[in-house]
């Protein structure tokens, strides 16, 4: 972390936010093969090819919350790293980021465990929460580049 400090100076008070992303990196390799394991290997969906089952079945979960986060990935990252090359607060973003992350575990608990209804429940929830400090994320890094 030093090198990368001298780099890029003040990259260290930003250790947990990026700590959150490295960790969010990890949950979708981890999921990347779930799916593989879990969902495909029943055969009840075909690898590349649209889903055809619902929310009901467990495969297709598995399928839409790893493609879910395959999704959400490049912007939360682009904006963890906008907002500590841009100086904002690192409290701020440091905290923003553990929200989001924290929301996205529990969106992968609460579907791949099949909790509430499939729309306007528990996923629906922690989606938006994790959603919402993402935006506030951005919202912090333009307001940080802006100067």
């Amino acid at each position: 972390m030093e090198a990368l400090n001298e780099f890029w100076p003040g990259l260290a008070d930003y250790r947990p936010a990026l700590l959150a992303l490295a960790i969010l990196c990890l949950a979708v390799l981890a999921q990347s093969f779930l799916a593989g394991v879990l969902a495909l290997a029943k055969g009840e969906e075909v690898p590349g090819m649209p889903l055809k089952g619902g929310h009901a079945k467990r495969s297709f979960r598995i399928l839409r919350t790893y493609a879910n986060s395959a999704e959400n990935l490049p912007a939360f990252a682009t904006v963890v790293l906008l907002a500590a090359f841009a100086g904002a607060s690192a409290m701020l973003v440091n905290w923003l980021a553990a929200l989001h992350l924290a929301a996205r575990l529990a969106y992968w608990g609460v579907y791949y465990g099949g909790i509430g209804r499939p729309s306007g429940g528990p996923r629906t929830v922690v989606y938006v929460i994790g959603l919402l400090a993402n935006a506030v994320l951005a919202a912090t890094a333009i307001l940080a580049l802006m100067g």
